[in-house]
């Protein structure tokens, strides 16, 4: 973790970041406390990405903050901040893409491409994303 703050990202205690994961402008990145990071993952933090409190971001997880405008001549960068509310979980596999914002407590199913802001508490699922459940409102712990 030190190198990682070394190069500029701003990072909470507890965090744990397992193998394989590309962090592209560690400057952009914020991660909170508690944090679980799995591996194989990708953080595009080129227009920021803030990894809010006990989030849970599982293996092979794509977070992009940047990618092409595909109607440009010039097929120039074009993208926006994401943010991963606390106590949500992204599950293996999934992409969440330039803009969104997960909401606090919700769950990104495996797979997932998500395009749009998950609301508080949502489980989404599918390609694109759409809401599929509720998650319960708990004490969750961990």
């Amino acid at each position: 973790m030190k190198c990682l703050g070394f190069a500029g990202a701003e990072i909470g205690r507890n965090i744990v970041i397992r193998k394989n994961c590309e962090i592209r402008n560690p400057k952009g990145l914020k991660i909170q406390a508690n944090v679980s990071i799995g591996n194989r993952i990708l953080l595009d933090a080129r227009r920021g990405l803030e990894i809010q409190e006990s989030a849970v971001i599982a293996t092979g997880v794509f977070i992009w903050t940047l990618h092409h405008d595909y109607n440009d001549v010039n097929f120039k960068s074009i993208g926006a901040p994401v943010t991963i509310g606390h106590h949500s979980w992204v599950c293996s596999r999934a992409i969440i893409l330039p803009g969104v914002t997960i909401g606090e407590f919700a769950v990104v199913a495996s797979g997932a491409v998500v395009t749009k802001d998950v609301p508080p508490y949502a489980v989404v699922g599918g390609v694109p994303a759409k809401i599929i459940g509720k998650r319960e409102k708990k004490d969750y712990n961990y």
